[in-house]
């Protein structure tokens, strides 16, 4: 029984409204459907990519936290450490870390050898990172993480290339 891939992830939120937001205004993902709370279940919210999908959605919140993290503490508690989502072209990757500042959700952007990352936070304090693929990249290459150059990389590969899912590579 081979799994053949990650189809969703669901987040535990405390406030579903502004994780909606985040996960539509900021990451542009859409609203794929919504489950009002009713007296057995709490209110769920399902986002899906807005590009050709056949998946009904990606993400999935439901508001059962009762409160956002204070602070970091949590990322050293078993669990979820972070989502990861791709995007298809670094000038996307660019646009999403320019999105997340203006929220003040940004976090660092790393090159980490295999992909170039953008990492923000959620309004619960989740952690999510934004990747796009590098093209040449083998599996026997070395792991690395430094700070991501945009201008480096630009030049590099250029803005436009298209990677990973967005190239129609398998996931």
């Amino acid at each position: 029984m081979p799994i053949r891939r990650v189809n969703h992830v669901v987040l535990s939120v405390s406030d579903i409204e502004a994780s909606s937001r985040f996960y539509t205004e900021v990451l542009g993902l859409r609203v794929a459907a919504a489950l009002p709370e009713t007296q057995t279940w709490p209110a769920m919210v399902f986002l899906r990519s807005p590009h050709d999908t056949t998946n009904h959605h990606d993400i999935g919140l439901i508001e059962n936290a009762t409160s956002a993290a204070e602070d970091l503490s949590a990322m050293l508690r078993p669990g979820l450490f972070h989502v990861a989502l791709e995007v298809g072209t670094l000038d996307e990757l660019e646009a999403v870390r320019d999105q997340l500042e203006a929220v003040n959700a940004h976090q660092v952007s790393l090159d980490q050898g295999m992909h170039l990352s953008v990492y923000g936070r959620d309004p619960d304090g989740i952690s999510v990172e934004i990747i796009w693929r590098v093209p040449e990249w083998a599996e026997e290459d070395e792991m690395y993480r430094v700070p991501l150059d945009f201008a480096v990389a630009r030049k590099r590969w250029g803005g436009q290339l298209a990677t990973g899912a967005a190239a129609g590579d398998p996931a």
